[in-house]
């Protein structure tokens, strides 16, 4: 009879480096997100690989990984192109976005309030001193910051994995997007101000009253701004 299995290595896994086609995906994501490369750019494997000092062939996982994050489009014959929506894409990813952000915030009020509250008034003081510093990037990372709060609080996986399907895209669109939506800044601004403070006195109704507002009108502006792209 063959040895028992040691059920004791169940609690140590092994822990691996990223691989290079993770590093090469992280750096390209990053670049997405900090607008190096453009919304619709077509990227050329050759050209990336021969930037980052690789083969092509992590270049072309990392591409891979990066298709599954809904970052990029691998078409046929014509290369890896950049995420980049349309009217009916906007609408349908404001729509799904808005779906799970009204459950997700009740659900981090119930779950982890305190944790949640910390994490929305670190990214609306992070907004603050990024429009002082007319800091549009800087302005982005702080929206993604404060949205992310109720997803990583809620206390279901399933839920922050179903934003997960979004979440990179909607990053996206906020740091490209954050300089031809800068007339709206003061009032998105006051809008998160405003969301924080009723998380903060657990008013969950004027939370989703505001953050309903806050999420839809995202739709128009998204597209106006996409219209000058």
């Amino acid at each position: 009879m063959g040895a028992k299995p040691d059920h004791r290595l169940r609690s140590k896994p092994i822990r691996r480096a990223k691989s290079l086609a993770a590093l090469v995906a992280e750096r390209l994501k990053r670049s997405i997100f900090t607008t190096e490369i453009r919304l619709g750019e077509v990227l050329s494997e050759e050209k990336i690989a021969a930037a980052m000092k690789v083969s092509r062939t992590p270049v072309r996982e990392a591409l891979t990984l990066l298709q599954l994050q809904g970052l990029i489009t691998i078409v046929p014959q014509r290369g890896s192109i950049v995420f980049k929506p349309d009217a009916e894409d906007i609408k349908a990813l404001v729509e799904y976005r808005l779906m799970l952000e009204m459950q997700a915030a009740p659900m981090a009020m119930k779950h982890a309030p305190l944790h949640a509250t910390a994490q929305l008034e670190k990214a609306v003081a992070a907004m603050s001193v990024a429009r002082e510093t007319e800091d549009a990037l800087g302005y982005a990372d702080a929206d993604g910051l404060f949205h992310n709060a109720f997803f990583e609080h809620c206390g279901n996986r399933y839920v922050s994995e179903g934003y997960e399907v979004c979440a990179n895209r909607i990053s996206a669109l906020r740091a490209h997007l954050s300089r031809p939506l800068e007339m709206f800044r003061s009032r998105t601004h006051t809008e998160h101000v405003d969301i924080a403070a009723a998380f903060a006195r657990s008013d969950i109704d004027a939370v989703l009253k505001i953050l309903r507002v806050h999420i839809s009108d995202m739709e128009g502006n998204y597209i106006r701004a996409l219209g000058d792209f």
